[in-house]
């Protein structure tokens, strides 16, 4: 995927980069179906541009993995030589756990081969980005007993066993060697069993090694860049119900087993291509219950966003630390302020430039209500504008002027103002990285008394600073607006700023994907500012749309003055069309919402342009992302106010705080109940339980359970079974 666009505002005379560099973080990704939309244009598999000072949106390219090998045989199953639930026999260890406990924690195991393994990477990255409580266990050289899945307590250490392949088989020195020997096998085995534990692979074939999954040979090939598409069955629909019934799932870069279910065999395909089955759940003969893929997949490819998070939630019968739901946020930066203009030809013109209109504004209401009319899971969609109120025209009346120029905004916006919601942007738009305390102060909240002015509502705990301004992104030479800003961290923030906004009661600043130091430790978290503890940074996302284009021409015209073969930064082999430009970046913010990324996406004022028939760059691309969204899932897609966005990622900042500090949940079967404890007071989010505040996502329900540290809360669980 190729990097973002500079950013250049009022008052200078150069272009200026906003980003500090190429960052490669877990959710910038590419779309793996842009290659079939963009034709001959595209180059699956190539590692985009590191281009110095440009804001990231690309994931690294993975290698695809192989064929398994071939094996022969099976491990022979050793079922308990008494009753469940009572005493192994001498010499019975290696098969049997424990007696029968109805007491799991809600944590997973993932058991790979080696830190080559590329499906521990894959299970990790869902995991992680979901917050659930794991352990990662390498086959190779941590050996398997039974104090590995019972603690000393008898409650079993796990709720979901998570193969990277069902052979746990990995290459050494040109030899295969095996992970877990008959008896680690069987002690696994006899876990899943006893405790009623689900076993999930992501990478299975035919075949009976180290047991039989149903699955017969109908021929195996490798997928490159041309998706072959995945279809759910009835079963796999019930899998994957969070999913549309007749969602398409484009698999690619990816080794595939063709398969067909043996028949009177204990299985049921879940994804099929053709007549072959690519996805199975099936129950083995002693009733444990797996499922499995027959493809391969890495934590960069779509189709593991939209399967990965669905086997988890399989495994764990949807009982899990954390959640995943889905989010489409929008910003427009600079409402009332003037923009640069780029035009087809190259040039660029900064005086007068580019203003939104009182058309404009009708015109972008009525494409956000068109956008909620044509897309009923984002009924709720509303764009979020991020306003700078020193050219508010005070004097101006309160009607809309749809047929309006640049003076009839202030009035038209008077006119829309509950259809929007409104950020502080500051008054004047200036950089902040220097300015003092006075300044700072005035900026913030003279942007407060100007929006109120005109009946703007502004939550008083966000501010988007201009440029991302004042957090620790500047170039050290203040002369010099064209070369890259450098990352000096949040520690280089500018201290004056940061009283100012907490004097103000500011908690939420905006910040940048693009800036390493921005960067939160866990998704949809938010990074406590080192300088002031009362702040946070909450990054959005950037976008190649370009802050200074209005219509397609433009856009076109530069993007590929940066990206085509010619361009600054070439990446792609040939020039895109308009269409394909779309296609592409809708893609890209298609896995942000894909992963459950809660950050907004930031646009800009020329963006909003009505350049033909009430059409805008903003609109095509959150129409192309929404139209993609719902071809996949049948799920809403969640679109928040600031603030309610902002107090979530305070929320999660307080989850992964207990995943830190050993938070224990352990389900009860008997009891239906699960009971939670920590050594430290805080929130954590809980998938599978009701309580107090409890909220439901399509079929999944979360709560967000209070603990005080060291006392026991107890909630009733519903697994899904």
């Amino acid at each position: 995927m190729v990097p973002n666009l500079p950013v250049r505002r009022r008052g200078s005379t150069r272009l200026t980069l906003i980003a500090a560099g190429v960052v490669m973080v877990l959710l910038g990704t590419a779309n793996p179906t842009v290659a079939q939309a963009a034709g001959p244009l595209a180059r699956p598999g190539a590692q985009p541009p590191n281009v110095p000072g440009l804001a990231q949106v690309a994931r690294p390219t993975e290698k695809r993995p192989g064929p398994l090998p071939k094996r022969t045989g099976s491990v022979k199953v050793v079922k308990p030589a008494k009753p469940v639930g009572a005493a192994p026999k001498a010499g019975a260890a290696a098969a049997a756990v424990a007696g029968l406990n109805d007491q799991v924690a809600l944590r997973a195991l993932v058991i790979g081969t080696d830190t080559n393994d590329f499906g521990v990477a894959t299970w990790k990255a869902t995991l992680d980005r979901v917050g659930v409580a794991y352990d990662v266990l390498y086959s190779a050289t941590t050996p398997v007993t039974t104090s590995t899945f019972v603690r000393p307590d008898g409650v079993g250490r796990y709720n979901a066993v998570l193969l990277t392949n069902s052979m746990l088989v990995y290459e050494s020195g040109g030899s295969y060697l095996v992970g877990l020997d008959p008896a680690e096998w069987n002690i696994v085995w006899a876990y899943e069993r006893n405790f009623g534990v689900r076993q999930a692979a992501l990478y299975t074939s035919y075949g009976t090694w180290p047991e039989n999954y149903c699955l017969t040979s109908a021929g195996e090939t490798g997928v490159g860049s041309t998706p072959i598409n995945l279809s759910l069955t009835p079963t796999g629909a019930g899998v994957f119900d969070y999913l549309k019934s007749t969602a398409q799932i484009p698999l690619v870069q990816s080794y595939v087993y063709r398969t067909a279910i043996t028949p009177g065999c204990g299985a049921e395909a879940t994804l099929t291509e053709g007549g072959s089955v690519l996805g199975v759940r099936t129950t083995s003969t002693d009733g444990r219950e797996r499922l499995a893929l027959t493809f391969t997949s890495n934590q960069y490819l779509l189709h593991s966003d939209l399967l990965v998070y669905g086997m988890v939630r399989w495994a764990t019968k949807g009982m899990f630390l954390g959640e995943q739901r889905h989010h489409l946020n929008v910003d427009v930066d600079d409402w009332f302020n003037t923009s640069d203009h780029y035009y087809p030809d190259g040039h660029v013109e900064y005086s007068p430039g580019w203003q939104v209109s009182g058309h404009d504004a009708v015109n972008l209401d009525n494409q956000q209500v068109a956008l909620r009319a044509a897309h009923p899971q984002a009924a709720g969609f509303k764009l979020n504008l991020a306003f700078n109120g020193a050219d508010i025209d005070p004097f101006a009346g309160s009607a809309c002027a749809p047929n309006g120029g640049p003076t009839e905004l202030t009035a038209t916006t008077k006119c829309l103002k509950s259809n929007f919601r409104w950020v502080n942007h500051t008054l004047n738009h200036p950089e902040l990285n220097n300015t003092n305390y006075a300044t700072s102060y005035s900026e913030i909240n003279g942007n407060r008394v100007a929006g109120t002015s005109i009946g703007l509502s502004t939550p008083d705990t966000v501010l988007k600073t201009p440029e991302y301004s004042g957090l620790g992104v500047y170039n050290p030479n203040p002369e010099d607006d064209t070369s890259p800003p450098v990352d000096h961290g949040l520690e280089g923030s500018n201290p004056q700023l940061l009283q100012a906004a907490k004097d103000l009661g500011v908690k939420y600043l905006h910040g940048n994907m693009s800036f390493a130091s921005h960067v939160p430790a866990h998704l949809n978290a938010a990074k406590v500012h080192p300088l002031e503890s009362s702040i946070s940074v909450v990054p959005d996302w950037p976008t190649n749309i370009a802050y200074f284009c209005t219509t397609p021409q433009e856009e076109t015209a530069f993007y590929n003055s940066f990206y085509g073969p010619s361009g600054r930064f070439p990446y792609w082999p040939a020039n895109l069309t308009y269409e394909q430009i779309i296609d592409y970046e809708a893609g890209v913010a298609l896995q942000h919402v894909s992963t459950g990324s809660i950050y907004s996406h930031t646009f800009h004022i020329a963006n909003t342009r009505d350049y033909g028939s009430g059409r805008t760059l903003l609109t095509d691309w959150i129409g192309s992302v929404m139209t993609k969204y719902e071809g996949y899932y049948s799920v809403p897609l969640i679109n928040l106010e600031w603030p309610a966005l902002a107090a979530y990622t305070t929320v999660r900042n307080a989850h992964f705080a207990q995943l830190g500090a050993g938070v224990d949940p352990v389900y009860d079967r008997s009891t239906g109940t699960v009971t939670v404890t920590s050594p430290a007071a805080g929130t954590v989010q809980i998938s599978g339980v009701n309580g107090t505040g409890s909220s439901t996502y399509g079929t999944d329900v979360t709560t967000p359970l209070v603990l005080v540290a060291n006392t026991a809360a107890t909630v009733t669980a519903v697994p899904r079974l």
